[in-house]
């Protein structure tokens, strides 16, 4: 009996022991929970493309500006004295030359079969195609003035044309009246979608809509067209400059020069817009340059950021609310892509431009231990820049639940001595 109490004394004067352990550890768990929540980037030693990357291109020329879609890359190539259309078939690792006219044929996109691009053989740019599946090439603008960066979807080909005033400066900026038009080729019809005598310019199409950079107020913003409606929507109203959407679905994305100075090349952000939502979100915060190409597919936006002294490439998640550096090398990697799973960009590493590929998954994002910005960093923006018909200001919806500092260290503790006394109700 003596040692049963003697026992049950140790046993008590042990847990006391642990209890005072705990409060004296409790300061450092509150301060490094603190410091886990604060708004912090993690540094990781691996990146994703260092983990699954491919080198798609090895001639000593230049080859840049690439475009994927499934299983085709393609982008263009300075190899012949000129630029052509190159295409690398991922599935069974062929390359192969698209166009072989002496003139310059540049920017390609790609969707399904087809490939177009801005082709200047006839004086101007005009815009072609290659369909992969009858080895055939066609010309889709004959208009002598120049038609500019096609993007394609389905039978849709939108496109800049410059016949209404359109120019081209020394500098080779855009002046005048550029307006966006679409060749259906379901039906061998040109169709203008814009009516501004101000320039409109870039445009993307995803579906039944379409998005472009629009200079009518004064400034650069974002607008859409509806096709099935034929109803035209400014996204955009913030006085400072949206430049270069993209869109997938109900998403648009773009560099936005609200929170920076263009003239000095200083802190441009990506912004996104949901239509289903109809609220603004912005999606990078760090002050270097997010900007150029956006592009977005499904859940990824892929970009070209600074941050780092050179020009890197890097992914947000939207379902995760996870920011990822793609790629670490020293070098510059430029102007990305995505497709799916599939992240292409050109890179200078080799002292020429190459095309290189890395694949993502949760796997690997998960081994890189990669950069990891908070969910709260990509905001949505003040009620007075979001688009018209979205009246009431939405906060974004993140489905987490915000970790409180030190809730760990108390829980253990709690936990802890409910058991104790848990234990000492069953064996008094």
């Amino acid at each position: 009996m003596r040692d049963k109490k003697k026992l049950r004394s140790t046993a008590f004067a042990s847990m006391i022991l642990v209890f005072i352990l705990l409060i004296s550890i409790l300061p450092a768990a509150l301060a490094a929970s603190a410091q886990n929540n604060a708004h912090t980037v993690n540094e990781s030693k691996i990146y994703i493309s260092e983990l699954n990357e491919t080198l798609i291109t090895t001639n000593e020329s230049d080859q840049s500006y690439p475009a994927i879609y499934g299983d085709r890359i393609v982008w263009t190539d300075e190899r012949n004295g000129n630029s052509d259309i190159y295409m690398y078939n991922i599935s069974t690792s062929t390359e192969t030359r698209i166009t072989t006219s002496e003139s310059n044929q540049t920017w390609p996109t790609v969707h399904g079969n087809r490939i177009v691009w801005m082709d200047d053989r006839n004086g101007n740019f005009d815009i072609y195609m290659y369909d992969l599946s009858t080895s055939r090439e066609t010309q889709i603008t004959t208009n002598e003035s120049d038609q500019e960066y096609p993007i394609i979807y389905g039978d849709r080909i939108v496109y800049n044309d410059g016949r209404s005033g359109g120019s081209i400066n020394a500098d080779e900026e855009y002046e005048g009246n550029w307006d966006i038009f679409m060749y259906d080729l379901s039906t061998s019809k040109e169709s203008q979608i814009t009516t501004s005598e101000f320039g409109q310019y870039y445009p993307y199409i995803h579906g039944d809509r379409i998005v472009w950079e629009d200079n009518r107020n004064g400034n650069h913003d974002i607008y859409m067209y509806d096709l099935s409606t034929s109803t035209e929507t400014r996204l955009t109203t913030s006085e400072l400059n949206q430049e270069l959407p993209f869109i997938y679905g109900d998403r648009i994305v773009w560099m936005d020069w609200r929170n920076g100075n263009k003239l000095e090349d200083k802190n441009a952000d990506v912004y996104m817009y949901d239509l289903s939502a109809s609220k603004e979100i912005q999606i990078t915060t760090n002050e270097s340059n997010q900007k150029w190409s956006t592009p977005i597919y499904g859940d990824r936006i892929v970009w070209e950021d600074d941050r780092n002294g050179n020009t890197d490439i890097y992914m947000y998640n939207l379902s995760s609310s996870v920011e990822t550096r793609i790629t670490a090398n020293e070098s510059n990697q430029s102007t990305p892509a995505v497709y799916d799973d599939k992240i292409v960009w050109w890179d200078d590493r080799n002292g020429n431009p190459d095309i290189y590929m890395c694949t993502v998954s949760e796997a690997i994002v998960k081994e890189a231990g990669t950069e990891n910005e908070p969910a709260n960093d990509a905001q949505d923006t003040e009620q007075d820049n979001r688009a018209p018909g979205n009246e009431e200001g939405q906060k974004p919806e993140t489905g987490k639940i915000a970790s409180i500092p030190g809730f760990e260290a108390v829980y253990v503790l709690a936990s802890f001595l409910t058991v104790f006394r848990h234990k000492r109700k069953i064996k008094n």
